[in-house]
């Protein structure tokens, strides 16, 4: 998971790993059933603004802007080195070689 907006998040049955380190750092809720999940956008976007409000402000004191960078970074690392089967020119493997 990457916290990369101000936004809070709303967990609707999925991502249940990620869910009690938002919901411990008041940046998001859990809703089993999508319909309270819609009541409760709907409540944070009309009666309950103010709550909206302190979870858009945990929120962005979680954020990882740059988390998803720091992932590439490491699957990358984690891939061998070409191997020399990929070193073949295109040419000679693909169907649409021009053979002159």
């Amino acid at each position: 998971m990457s916290l990369a907006n101000i936004f809070p998040l709303l967990f609707i049955n999925q991502e249940v790993g990620n869910v009690p380190y938002v919901v411990d750092n008041g940046a998001g809720m859990f809703c089993q059933d999508p319909r309270e999940a819609a009541r409760q956008v709907a409540r944070w976007f009309t009666t309950e603004t103010d709550e909206l409000t302190r979870y858009s402000g945990n929120a962005l004191k979680l954020a990882q802007p740059e988390a998803v960078f720091d992932i590439v970074r490491d699957i990358h690392k984690l891939q061998p080195q070409p191997a020399a089967l990929t070193r073949i020119p295109y040419s000679l493997t693909s169907p649409f070689s021009y053979h002159i």
